[in-house]
């Protein structure tokens, strides 16, 4: 009986905690709405008026308070955003002295709170500034953190930041390699000879240099295509992953040169790269490669088979490929599918 009531004692104990939790986190944040809202009306007309040539920045600076600071760049940050030209200059010109206030925010316990911080830095301060805070933010623990900071890297073209970058890629798995690729490309072609070392170096993962074979495509940077056919050279087609970076960078920059290393992964065991070596073959090939893609037409996986059948579409093999289309084997689908995609 007496543990019967220590029991419910408990049960009522804790309810009454998890409501008095839910209780103090709802006054709390209605205390913060109400302190944003309070700043908010009395410093973005504040700021209207010194777009509108009202006011100056020396008076308005004045005005700020301590524990203003954070809010009071925040409501400049989305001022930012909304302006440009001459009134953005003078938005961040009133907020370049504040900008020493995000200390605090920069090394706070929560993760959302730095990367805020860093966004504001970088968006308020100017484009060259802030190496070491961009840096240290690139190596935080959150990878929320870290992608804010490579995302403000890559819009701001900061190429002496673009090696930290890279050597975080590993960390961002919830993004796709296809948005990072892009977010690098973003960059312009400064950037390549950053992608060029990461791609051909043994010691970064498949991940970072798939990622990085991705963004010199998109950038079609010529050289790189002599580091895929060494690496497919070296490897031996035995990472996938690799193995179809490489072949994505000689797709679109490769030469007729790199086909010793690309035509014997057509027999390779992995369809995806068997599918991607039919793709460069049909794109730098020449017509001596018919044979080997008329069998891969024949290929079991209907993937191969269809990059296979275009291929010979784009080699000009127009009468295998009707041929093709006719016989009784596997590869007929495919076939027709090419003929009908180029007749489109």
């Amino acid at each position: 009986m007496i543990m019967v009531v220590w029991s419910v004692v408990a049960l009522v104990a804790v309810n009454l905690a998890l409501a008095g939790g839910v209780v103090f986190l709802r006054v709390r944040n209605d205390f913060r709405a109400r302190r944003w809202h309070r700043i908010e009306g009395r410093w973005y007309p504040a700021l209207l008026d010194l777009l509108a040539g009202d006011t100056t920045c020396a008076v308005l600076l004045k005005h700020v308070e301590t524990r203003e600071v954070e809010p009071v760049l925040e409501i400049c940050g989305r001022l930012a955003r909304r302006v440009s030209g001459d009134d953005r200059k003078i938005v961040r010109e009133f907020a370049r002295p504040l900008l020493s206030g995000l200390s605090p925010a920069l090394v706070s316990r929560q993760p959302e709170r730095r990367a805020n911080a860093i966004q504001l830095l970088t968006s308020l301060g100017a484009d060259d500034e802030f190496h070491t805070e961009i840096a240290e933010a690139l190596a935080d623990p959150s990878p929320l953190v870290a992608m804010v900071a490579a995302r403000v890297v890559a819009s701001r073209k900061r190429i002496d930041l673009a090696a930290d970058v890279l050597g975080q890629l590993d960390r961002f798995e919830m993004w796709s390699e296809a948005f990072l690729a892009s977010m690098l490309a973003s960059m312009g072609s400064q950037i390549a000879p950053e992608l060029r070392a990461s791609f051909s170096n043994a010691e970064s993962s498949s991940t970072t240099r798939s990622v990085t074979a991705r963004a010199l495509a998109e950038l079609r940077d010529v050289p790189a295509s002599d580091i895929a056919a060494t690496i497919i050279a070296a490897d031996g087609g035995q990472d996938r992953t690799l193995t179809i970076a490489a072949l994505r960078v000689i797709e679109v920059v490769g030469q007729s040169k790199h086909l010793e290393v690309v035509r014997p992964l057509l027999g390779h065991a992995d369809s995806a790269v068997r599918a991607r070596a039919a793709s460069v073959v049909g794109k730098i090939g020449v017509v001596a490669d018919s044979p080997s893609l008329v069998a891969a037409v024949g290929d079991m996986d209907p993937w191969v088979a269809i990059h296979a059948a275009t291929a010979l579409y784009q080699l000009g093999q127009l009468d295998k490929l009707r041929e093709l289309s006719r016989s009784p084997g596997t590869g007929s689908e495919a076939a027709l599918e090419a003929l009908a995609r180029g007749a489109s």
